[in-house]
């Protein structure tokens, strides 16, 4: 049957008309086994060398994934050759390989394939006389025997049903009682052999050191074949059966099979083409044609004894197999052993027949649409062929169960999801310690799935994070006034984490607990301590959102990052046009006639930052008169807190900042220091500010003079004659005191004199510093506290007390925090500078938590970045109004 390569594919597909051979009998020979590691060829190429023609071909012969058998039917020798493709084989492997997903589980998909395997292997020890074991080194695979004894278990089953279906086809009954022609005839063939010998000689006298080492291996196998039961000494009753008085393992003493077919084809291109330049000679040419054929000639040598090994290896299988084929096609097989042997079974049928039948078997056993029989029998040898599935599954349902106990070891009531996650790690890790096999990757499923299932059946601990870091320490559940999913607990968000704080003003501590919300953090602690002590002090309101409908909501935030210009007072500044005339009639009493440019400006001085001086600024009196407000949102209030970043014309919805007068300026003892409690000893002291004033010489005491009591204040000379010249004006200072307060988590209080430095006075209780480095330099928000603790409790910057002196002087205050480096926003009260009245003490209250529209910006645990969180300079100015009052 002279047929192309892609016409082997079993069942075949061939007219009964035109069927070369119909009716000679046949003997089928199937070749089984594994490949060598070579994508290129094929275990039944041996044949070819036998057909002497390029009948099985290797990975061409592959190319699609779901063919496994092919035939060939040699018409001359009366043979019918069956060749396995499997997963064993090393193309099929690439193609498995390359159609398997990464999705896919691929011990799933080799478990179908052994299967198939198993299968095709039942198939055509059902129909087969001879079948070629084929093994790509020299050791027989011992794994063969539980497959082998797997199948015939099979075939024992199903042979009552395999004999109904052979009795509609003309075959002798001795095979339709068996389902089966005979007990096939396994012939052993080793690809490859570690022993030299020299196949130049006749096979009669060939080296004894390969001969010893096949019948050696042959006893090996007959021994574990027999004590495996695999077979028997009647080889009806077995799978299948050895000769007893013949050689039936044969190996293969030289490679007969191409590597690489690319690189050998380069190789004789090489050889056989040499470079030729085109200025030779042609004399020239014919001597290095002639060298290249004397190099040939002296490479004959090798090159005959190798043509001469492969040619007699390749009769000497034929002549190996032939002995076995033309014995079934006399006499048949007889392997019965024992004392009182029965007849061996041994049928042979024709061509026409044989492929009938052997077609029906096939599509019976590889239909789609299966017997429910054949199901249960398949079933059954899936799961004697999954022993490491088996073992798997034992294994790992062992382990399950002492993973399990290690994630419930030592689970406190509830916790959160990151605990969660390293216990569930813990968990993996002792069960990849102990469990084995394919069924891993389902057990571990299970024990991340029972896992969760614990974690979520009542013992979750709610996710909510308070603004200083501490998680909630609740079951999950629900805060008040949240939405959530599911029937959950409504309950307050609580850490158990308390720190001590004062209220406002400082005269009052209590215990704060751990916020949630910034609301709670910069308001509601300090509207619990206002009612007790903080509730009749005089303050000045800050910018709040006031609704002006019931539907309101959130403004969104700004879409650019980069800072909006500082947002100016909501509040009319203080209108000098009064006191701008009042001086123009001091120019009109001295007759001056340059009226047009007194009128055209007013004078207005501040304080200058770097230098504590006083400066002058011009403006016209059409500018002054106007308050410089601005309309700000009824509808959309500010989620966060006011900053530069923050959108224009959005105010908060409550203030997070306090401004509140503690009382007079008289009430601070200047060396006894703050009366409050909490402060750490001899820092509770304010830092003076001498402020130079112009003023007269009569009308103003000095530092040390101090104020005039109420009520016996003398009458100026302004008061006596008002129509007299001014006296000449001097000037004199002004003592204000500022301090900078900082509260770590403990309660402890202390003023700084500069960054980093806390107030220290000495025995007489005098402060020896000045307040100038407050004025000039950026305060840290955060500075270590000298409390006596291991943990290094750190500070923060929460009041600025500022004590006004009476007198022709106006102190404003103007706060701008940046809470973390840069790009962080500068937060401040949203009021531009705020006035404070003078001969009062005054107490600017600072945010605990700033809180941008990314977020809280807590306190950065990186020493480099903590330094950089700053109360900025320029926050004190000051304004004198000795030269505003009325002459």
């Amino acid at each position: 049957m002279a047929a192309t390569s892609d016409e082997f594919v079993f069942p075949p597909k061939l007219d009964s008309k035109y069927f070369p051979g119909k009716d000679e009998k046949v003997c089928v020979v199937s070749i089984l086994g594994k490949s060598a590691h070579n994508g290129h060829n094929s275990k039944a190429s041996i044949i070819n060398h036998i057909l002497d023609r390029d009948v099985f071909q290797g990975y061409p012969s592959c190319k699609d994934s779901n063919r496994h058998l092919e035939y060939f039917h040699d018409t001359d020798s009366r043979v019918v050759y069956l060749h396995h493709w499997s997963s064993f084989d090393t193309a099929r492997l690439i193609k498995i390989c390359q159609n398997i997903s990464q999705d896919q589980d691929i011990h799933s998909n080799l478990l179908t394939e052994d299967l198939q395997h198993a299968k095709t292997l039942l198939f055509l020890f059902s129909v087969s006389h001879l079948v070629l074991l084929n093994h790509p080194g020299t050791t027989f695979d011992v794994s063969y025997i539980h497959l082998f004894n797997s199948i015939n278990t099979i075939r024992l089953k199903w042979q009552p049903f395999v004999s109904e279906v052979l009795s509609e086809f003309a075959l002798p009954k001795d095979w339709v009682s068996a389902g089966r022609p005979c007990s096939p005839r396994v012939l052993f063939v080793f690809s490859d052999c570690v022993l030299e010998s020299d196949p130049g000689k006749p096979q009669g006298q060939r080296g004894p050191s390969v001969r010893r080492h096949q019948h050696a291996i042959e006893d090996q196998i007959y021994s574990l074949l027999r004590k495996a039961r695999t077979i028997t000494n009647i080889s009806n009753n077995s799978l299948f059966a050895v000769p007893a008085n013949q050689e039936f393992v044969y190996i293969h003493t030289k490679d007969n099979e191409l590597a690489d077919p690319l690189m050998t084809y380069l190789s004789q291109m090489k050889s056989n083409c040499p470079i030729r330049n085109e200025t030779e000679s042609p004399r020239s040419r014919g001597y290095q044609m002639n060298r290249h054929g004397n190099q040939k000639v002296g490479m004959g040598d090798n090159s005959a004894v190798t043509t001469m090994q492969n040619g007699h290896g390749e009769r000497r299988f034929k002549e190996f197999l032939e002995q076995h084929i033309v014995q079934a096609l006399t006499k048949g097989f007889d392997d019965n052993v024992g004392r009182h042997p029965i007849p061996a079974l041994f049928e042979l049928c024709t061509c026409e027949v044989w492929f009938t039948m052997a077609t029906c078997l096939y599509q019976m056993m590889f239909s789609l649409d299966l017997d429910p029989r054949l199901r249960g029998y398949f079933n059954t040898l899936k799961s004697l062929l999954e022993t490491d599935v088996r073992f798997s599954e034992n294994r790992c349902s062992k382990v399950l169960p002492v993973a399990e106990s290690t994630y419930q070891d030592g689970l406190p009531p509830h916790y959160t999801e990151s605990y969660h996650q390293s216990k569930l790690a813990q968990a993996r890790r002792v069960f990849c310690q102990h469990a084995r096999g394919p069924c891993f990757k389902k057990y571990l499923v299970q024990l991340e799935e029972a896992c969760e299932k614990w974690w979520k059946n009542g013992h979750q601990l709610c996710e909510a994070i308070s603004l200083t870091g501490n998680h909630c320490v609740n079951r999950l559940h629900s805060a008040p006034g949240e939405s959530t999913e599911g029937d959950l607990e409504e309950m307050p968000h609580c850490s158990q984490f308390k720190t001590r704080a004062s209220c406002n003003c400082g005269q009052t501590q209590a215990d704060r607990e751990d916020p949630f919300d910034h609301k709670a953090a910069n308001y509601d602690f300090y509207c619990q301590l206002e009612e007790q002590c903080c509730h009749e002090l005089k303050r000045i309101e800050l910018p709040v959102f006031h609704a002006s409908t019931s539907e309101i909501r959130a403004g969104k935030p700004a879409s650019s990052e980069t800072p909006t210009t500082e947002p100016q007072s909501s509040l009319p500044k203080t209108d000098l046009l009064t006191s701008g005339m009042a001086s123009l009639s001091l120019a009109l009493s001295l007759d001056q006639t340059d009226i047009g440019q007194s009128m055209g400006s007013v004078a207005e001085t501040h304080t200058d930052a770097e230098t504590g001086g006083a400066t002058l600024n011009l403006q016209s009196p059409t500018e002054s008169s106007k308050p410089l407000s601005r309309q700000h949102s009824t509808v959309e209030y500010l989620p966060g807190m006011i900053h530069t970043s923050s959108p224009s014309g959005l105010l908060p919805t409550f203030p997070s900042w306090s401004v509140c007068c503690l009382g007079k300026a008289s009430a601070y003892n200047t060396t006894q220091g703050l009366d409050q409690q909490g402060f750490l000893p001899g820092s509770n002291f304010l830092l003076p500010w001498d402020i130079p004033i112009t003023a007269e010489k009569e009308k103003w005491p000095t530092v040390g003079e101090g104020v005039m009591r109420k009520g016996k204040q003398r009458r100026t000379q302004k008061e006596q004659h008002p129509l007299t010249v001014f006296p000449e004006a001097s000037e004199t200072t002004l003592r204000a005191y500022l301090g900078m307060e900082y509260e770590c988590p403990r309660g402890h209080r202390f003023f700084c004199s500069g960054p980093e430095k806390i107030i220290k006075v000495s025995s007489t209780s005098t402060v020896k510093d000045n307040a100038n480095k407050l004025l000039s330099m950026d305060m840290p928000l955060y500075c270590p506290c000298h409390c006596r603790s291991s943990k290094g409790f750190m500070a923060q910057l929460m009041r600025v007390f500022v004590v006004t002196p009476e007198g022709p002087l106006s102190i404003s205050v103007d706060p701008k925090v940046r809470p973390c480096p840069p790009p962080c926003p500068v937060f401040h009260p949203g009021t531009g500078p705020i006035e404070l009245t003078a001969g009062a003490i005054w107490v600017i209250r600072l945010p605990f938590v700033y809180l941008g529209s990314s977020g809280a910006y807590t306190m950065p645990s990186d020493p480099d970045q903590l330094i950089q969180c700053r109360l900025l300079q320029g926050m004190f100015n000051y304004t004198d109004l000795s030269q505003a009052q009325d002459t």
